[in-house]
């Protein structure tokens, strides 16, 4: 063991910080520890052909810096341009679905169907919204859309008829 520590210390050092600074990224989402682990991963592949660590850990330090001062602000500036992404059921905010059952806030019932999955849904003013109404959903409380008719839908019909 002692012999295997020896030959193969420093690619496991630097396998460790790789994975670490993954994980600390992972608990963050900060983009900092993530430049790290690239920078890690060279001084580990590094350490197979190079026994001396300071040179390793140079080759880590300029590595990381590099990719810390540029790659950073590239991965920052693409995120923002993309806008603030909502992965969850925040995401229905501002979406449009079909009512399926009838939303009376009185009688607590009402669903809308949007992507495809149907959800228990409230009237956003307290006005009851008949089956078929297209309608926007403007919250989310607990699991239920609250909702309101799309007025550019309504004027649509409208015209149609």
């Amino acid at each position: 063991m002692k012999d295997f520590l020896i030959q193969h210390g420093a690619f496991l050092f630097w396998m460790a910080v790789a994975i670490v600074s993954l994980i600390i990224e992972a608990l963050t989402t900060e983009l900092v520890s993530c430049w790290f682990a690239p920078s890690a991963i060279v001084s580990m592949i590094l350490s197979g052909f190079v026994d001396i660590f300071w040179v390793q850990l140079l080759v880590f330090l300029v590595l990381s810096v590099l990719l810390l001062a540029f790659a950073r602000r590239l991965v920052k500036k693409r995120l923002a341009a993309k806008g603030e992404t909502s992965l969850n059921a925040d995401s229905l905010i501002g979406q449009t679905g079909i009512v399926q059952e009838a939303v009376n806030n009185i009688a607590e019932t009402g669903s809308v169907k949007i992507r495809g999955l149907i959800w228990s849904a409230r009237a956003f003013d307290d006005a009851e919204i008949p089956a078929g109404t297209v309608v926007i959903v403007r919250e989310i409380h607990g699991v239920k859309l609250i909702c309101e008719p799309n007025s550019q839908e309504t004027e649509i019909k409208n015209e149609k008829e």
